[in-house]
């Protein structure tokens, strides 16, 4: 029994905090379905029954959309709205249909088949972030199938102290869950791009991922303690272990207010040395909140959620009215940063055609996708090139790999500049940079530097593409390391290639959020970091208490380490010397 009292699970923590309650059980994996062949004169039937299925997911979707309107974030929106689009999307419909007509497979059948056959299309990505996407195809396929069945694979009333364990989570769960106030989200399966995990940190909820065999530890209505930081689950702790945390959550929760509170405080280190503490978002109804967070600016605007949030292609007044909102929101002394629409592998918008390929991560994507269709790119441009409200504007460019692509998308701006010139309009003064977010970028970071206003990198594929790892592959993802010395010693080379041609230079990536890497990207010298608004507070926080010489003295001793275990080990030390609230 005493063996069984201490059980703890581990998995990846995706979302800070400590939440403490019993287990719920959701486990939908095992659910069959008929596989049947229908006779000829029952196809049509067939055919209709998926048809009406795919209605009532439809509409029950557009339901829940309309009870998420008042949500305080936009990301459940985004996420809904997506889920929307798979659903209204022919494809699925038509591969299904096919198989029904051409095999005379039963609705269910069908629809798993075009199912698990669009998902494999998905498997062939190497972007992380977008091969997680091959999750909602599932889901959606889900929600189909029991409109099918007749069966409710709706969440259930839940008790107010429920901490949810399940396989996995669909975004709709997430928010269902999040509405009736669960205490944390464990899953099996996930990572920190799913969307489980995004709309977690979003909500400000406790959650580990990537737990294996959670479900088999946990008994329903069981003690659980879920730490969102360390990724650990506690099943059935003894008393006093849950009085131990009762205490960490206390004290998280001041330290968290605490952050809030000192949210609109420049991060200005004690010696003087000042960060720009910047958002990323997504779509124009997040500066509020971005705001709210003590965000001194936008350091990445995804414009390309303006492409695949619709069905037709924006035009070129709804770019200048979000571009605008943005802008005037933001003030005169607070600059966006736009980067040109990523689109390609499996962001794709309406009316941009675009080849298959085998592999579409490392394909016809972003800027290599804009200089192929220049029509659509001078649109971008010159909605970006009307902004004349607001603070300072700039424009960055995704997944330039070298100076040739840069010349180009340059030459393309400045044509468009001399066309709105020659219409009598005067094109806004825009600063332009690029992402570095390509290992032959960082190498030619110096040509580079010549030719831009500003860097930015970005390590969600900086990092994958440097160190050949996929860190949703659970066989390899222990590799999945920012603090690996071959990335600090590019990010080292990148930042040292900008201040030499007198650039600034800043990072978007997930390492940006983390606190325990403050100290690492001030001693490298980032002059601005950009994150999801919620870790804003917690990264100002970390920088006002840090001195900049006493970084750099740190970044010096990890670049001289060879291995990325024994960097994480000086500086997570160094860390709780110097900053230990941020550990509890």
């Amino acid at each position: 029994m005493d063996l069984i009292r201490r059980q703890v699970a581990h998995g990846l923590g995706v979302s800070d905090g400590i939440a403490i309650g019993q287990v719920f059980l959701i486990d939908r994996r095992h659910v069959p379905i008929n596989k049947v062949h229908v006779p000829p004169e029952l196809v049509d039937a067939e055919v209709g029954r998926l048809e009406n299925a795919i209605g009532r997911t439809t509409v029950s979707l557009e339901r829940l959309l309309e009870h998420t309107q008042n949500q305080n974030t936009e990301e459940p929106l985004l996420v809904l709205n997506a889920h929307l689009l798979m659903v209204r999307d022919p494809l699925l419909l038509e591969m299904a249909t096919r198989q029904i007509q051409d095999e005379r497979k039963c609705a269910e059948w069908a629809l798993k088949s075009a199912v698990r056959a669009i998902r494999d299309k998905f498997d062939l990505l190497d972007d992380a972030y977008f091969r997680e996407r091959r999750t909602d195809v599932d889901f959606v396929g889900e929600r189909i199938l029991a409109a099918l069945t007749a069966r409710d694979d709706g969440v259930q009333e839940v008790p107010t102290d429920a901490v949810v364990v399940a396989h996995n989570l669909s975004p709709e769960d997430v928010i269902t869950l999040l509405r009736q106030n669960v205490r944390g989200l464990v899953t099996e399966a996930g990572s920190k791009t799913s969307h489980a995990a995004i709309l977690a940190r979003a909500l400000e909820i406790p959650a580990v991922v990537g737990c294996r065999g959670a479900l088999e530890l946990c008994g329903h209505g069981d003690p659980v303690v879920v730490d969102g930081r360390q990724g650990t689950v506690l099943i059935d702790p003894p008393d006093p272990v849950i009085e131990q945390y009762r205490s960490i959550a206390k004290s998280h929760a001041a330290f968290e207010e605490q952050c809030l509170a000192e949210a609109d405080l420049p991060a200005v280190t004690p010696d003087g040395h000042r960060v720009a503490v910047l958002a990323n978002i997504d779509i124009e109804d997040e500066v509020g909140s971005a705001l709210a967070y003590g965000a001194e600016g936008v350091g990445l605007y995804r414009t390309e959620f303006l492409y695949i949030d619709g069905r037709r292609l924006p035009s070129l007044d709804e770019h200048r009215r979000a571009y605008r909102y943005v802008l005037e929101a933001m003030g005169p002394d607070r600059g966006v940063t736009f980067r040109s629409f990523d689109l390609g592998s499996d962001k794709e918008a309406a009316g941009v055609r675009t080849p298959h390929e085998a592999n579409p991560a490392l394909g016809l994507r972003a800027c290599r996708l804009a200089l192929q269709h220049p029509t659509l790119f001078r649109a971008q441009l010159r909605a970006v090139l009307s902004c004349h409200e607001g603070g300072k504007v700039s424009l960055m460019f995704p997944m330039v790999s070298g100076i040739d692509e840069l010349l180009e998308v340059k030459a393309l701006v400045k044509s468009e500049r001399a066309a709105m010139q020659d219409e009598g309009l005067t094109p806004a003064d825009v600063r332009m940079g690029v992402m570095i977010e390509v290992p032959s970028a960082v190498w030619v970071a110096d040509d580079l530097a010549q030719e831009v206003d500003f860097f930015s990198v970005g390590t969600n594929d900086l990092i994958q593409y440097s160190l050949a790892i996929d860190r949703q592959n659970e066989h390899v993802a222990y590799l999945y390391q920012p603090l690996h010395p071959a990335n600090l010693r590019a990010l080292k080379h990148v930042v040292d290639a900008a201040h030499r041609a007198r650039i600034p230079v800043g990072m978007c990536g997930e390492m940006a959020a983390d606190p325990l890497h403050s100290a690492v990207l001030l001693g490298l010298g980032f002059d601005s970091l950009s994150m999801p608004n919620v870790a804003i507070p917690k990264v100002k926080w970390a920088l006002r208490r840090l001195s900049q010489r006493d970084a750099t003295a740190l970044v010096d001793e990890c670049l001289r380490e060879r291995s990325a275990a024994a960097i994480v080990k000086r500086v997570r030390r160094a860390m709780e010397d110097q900053l230990p609230d941020l550990f509890g």
